[in-house]
């Protein structure tokens, strides 16, 4: 088991992400700021969802602050398993929003955000419940930022009540639906 100390560093790294990797570091920042409020923050050290939070920037770096006071913005007990890789990039276009994706054929396709979420909704036969976490904010192709989506799969979320899955599922979904009614106005 970490110790505390261990812990504790787990913690603040899942929310204080760094940006000296990337190079179009401005761009990324606003873009952030433009999607944070339509995409929740995933922490595997605390098994935490944050759909309502701050975002802080230093010089080098972008700091999470969950909302103290609204605790029914954060879930907890989401364990990692459920949160899946999607390969799926959101970056701003000259359009809107836009997602990268590679086909099962290993082909890379970028589209507006409304026709991709609509086609991987038709192959989930549900709701897709994106989520990011540290990491997700990276350069795309030459000084475009973008993120990387994770997805929250609640049914992979046994150690919580099929209730709390229906939940957070349908708290996640309208971020999910706001989003893709604001995408055409966050773009480039």
């Amino acid at each position: 088991m970490a110790s505390l100390h261990e812990r504790k560093l787990a913690i603040v790294a899942d929310l204080h992400w760094s940006l000296e990797e990337m190079r179009a570091k401005e761009a990324g920042k606003q873009f952030l700021l433009n999607v944070a409020q339509f995409l929740p923050v995933y922490s595997p050290a605390l098994r935490q969802i944050y759909s309502d939070y701050t975002t802080y920037f230093t010089k080098t770096s972008v700091v999470i602050l969950p909302d103290p006071v609204d605790f029914t913005c954060t879930y907890s007990h989401i364990p990692e398993e459920s949160i899946k890789s999607t390969g799926l990039l959101l970056y701003p276009s000259a359009d809107g929003l836009a997602v990268n994706m590679r086909l099962r054929n290993k082909k890379n396709i970028s589209m507006p955000l409304q026709k991709a979420f609509g086609l991987i909704q038709q192959q989930l036969r549900g709701p897709f419940l994106p989520i990011i976490k540290r990491g997700d904010l990276r350069d795309f192709k030459e000084l475009t930022p973008c993120l990387h989506l994770n997805a929250l799969v609640p049914n992979k979320a046994g150690s919580l009540s099929r209730f709390s899955q229906r939940d957070i599922a349908k708290a996640l979904a309208e971020r999910s639906n706001e989003l893709q009614l604001a995408a055409h106005l966050l773009g480039a």
